[in-house]
């Protein structure tokens, strides 16, 4: 851009080139109005606005006797995008799903090497890690495009062989059945496990680390190399483990406010009698915390917070379970975001906080786990906000659902004749939280089946009710 080298008082903005966006549009990004100081700093930050919306190809700045003239090439528009070499339907709608460019969207180079990348990953967590993307811009009239992106997936990923190294302690046998990974097997016809997945990988080495947390190695550490190629489409799959030394429970302490009732907790002092010289257990630790949270709720001690100290030494472990009182806050309101399928009212019935019930923040963690145990979505999260209103809270919660559903199959063949089998099984069928269950089991000579319901929250009553028509043999 040029200007002036000193400051002055905007006048006039001329627009120059637009075609699509208006005047009025371009105005607001630049974020700056007549009578507005202008000088270098400023210029820049308006040249970096407008780059940030991804609408223009090209920008000029030029600032003369307070007059700033902005001169663009606006970007394409995207109107169709499609993938070509994927006939799988539900290969095609999780791609769509998670994809960020979208049709009606400008064109931008970088933003379509960034969904390039996207899309590799995508079909990376399916088990293709062979891929091959290349992306055709096919220009139309009206300065719009259509995107074509031509994949080649290759085979999937097998994982032909697991190991674990480092100094595991337990034998391979016992640590494959904790992981959800298996090694590829051909009759493995329907479980998609034993494709290579990085976020199943992930999962797994979560597992792992919480299995040796629950045997007293407190400070294990789980890496893993990832994959070992074999062969073009078969992988070792490696888990590096080590679980340092193995520590155990020592003195476990309370501290408590001086209005909380000792004879409370003397059930729980009796187990930390108890579990004293036992193997370190995180299921131990959570239980102890999640019984604080009873007794402190059931004392009607609304606003608390709970905190661990923790101390080692040799292979001791002590720790201070903290309890203390905290500034009383309401609930001024709870906002739920990314609920698309899942009804809003399925969601607050799992929360352990309402509109106008004092603050907690073990309650509101409490909810957040309830409804992470649905097992409706990928991932949940909330925030808390300060409210309009005086010592008030807004919690925020943000859902991604997921697939709910699953369908099985199989097939075998006896002295006694062949069988097919078939299932369904849906865990939030319509968003209303209800599960749906279907299997029937076909031979020649006889029919088995079962059709299951079951609503976990009926008329709202926390109370549920099962029902389902089952076939023994026909």
């Amino acid at each position: 851009f040029s200007s002036n080298a000193f400051s002055s008082a905007l006048n006039k903005i001329e627009i120059i080139g637009n075609d699509r966006i208006s005047n009025e549009t371009i105005k607001l990004f630049t974020d700056v109005k007549v009578n507005d100081e202008i000088d270098n700093n400023k210029l820049n930050s308006i040249l970096k606005n407008l780059y940030e919306t991804n609408f223009f190809k090209d920008i000029s700045l030029n600032y003369v006797d307070q007059v700033l003239t902005i001169n663009v090439i606006e970007n394409p528009i995207i109107e169709n995008i499609s993938y070509e070499g994927i006939k799988n339907k539900k290969t095609l709608e999780i791609i769509n799903q998670n994809t960020f460019v979208k049709s009606r969207s400008s064109y931008n180079e970088n933003i379509l090497k960034k969904e390039k990348k996207n899309i590799e990953n995508i079909l990376k967590d399916l088990g293709y890690y062979n891929t091959l993307i290349n992306i055709s811009v096919v220009e139309t009239k009206n300065n719009l495009v259509d995107i074509i992106f031509n994949i080649n997936l290759g085979k999937k990923a097998k994982i032909k062989k697991i190991t674990f190294i480092g100094n595991k302690v337990f034998k391979d046998k016992k640590l494959r059945r904790i992981i959800t990974s298996t090694e590829y097997k051909f009759w493995k016809f329907i479980s998609g496990r034993k494709y290579l997945n990085e976020q199943t990988i992930k999962f797994d080495e979560a597992l792992i680390k919480n299995f040796y947390l629950n045997k007293g190695y407190y400070d294990v550490e789980v890496n893993t190399s990832f994959a070992k190629l074999i062969n073009d489409e078969e992988f070792e799959l490696i888990f590096n483990i080590n679980p340092k030394n193995k520590v155990f429970f020592n003195n476990l302490s309370l501290t408590l406010p001086d209005d909380f009732s000792e004879s409370n907790f003397n059930n729980l002092r009796k187990l930390f009698i108890e579990v004293k010289g036992e193997p370190y257990s995180i299921s131990i630790v959570n239980k102890i915390l999640e019984e604080i949270d009873k007794i402190t709720l059931n004392e009607e001690y609304k606003s608390i917070s709970a905190s661990v100290s923790e101390s080692i030494y040799d292979d001791k472990f002590d720790i201070n379970f903290d309890v203390k009182e905290t500034e009383k806050f309401f609930v001024e309101r709870i906002n739920i975001f990314g609920n698309n399928i899942t009804r809003e009212s399925v969601i607050r019935n799992n929360l352990e906080i309402d509109e106008g019930d004092p603050f907690n923040n073990i309650l509101q963690l409490k909810s957040e786990n309830n409804l992470k145990s649905l097992n409706f979505f990928k991932s949940v999260s909330s925030e808390v906000i300060e409210g309009k209103n005086i010592n008030s809270k807004i919690v925020n919660i943000t859902v991604e659902e997921k697939p709910t559903g699953q369908i099985s199959a199989g097939a075998g063949a006896g002295t006694s004749g062949g069988t097919f089998s078939f299932g369904i099984k849906e865990n939030n069928y319509l968003g209303k939280g209800l599960g749906l269950e279907a299997n029937a089991t076909i031979n020649s000579e006889s029919f088995k089946g079962l059709f299951g319901v079951e609503n976990p929250n009926f008329n709202n009553s926390d109370k549920a009710l099962f029902g389902n028509i089952q076939a023994v043999e026909i």
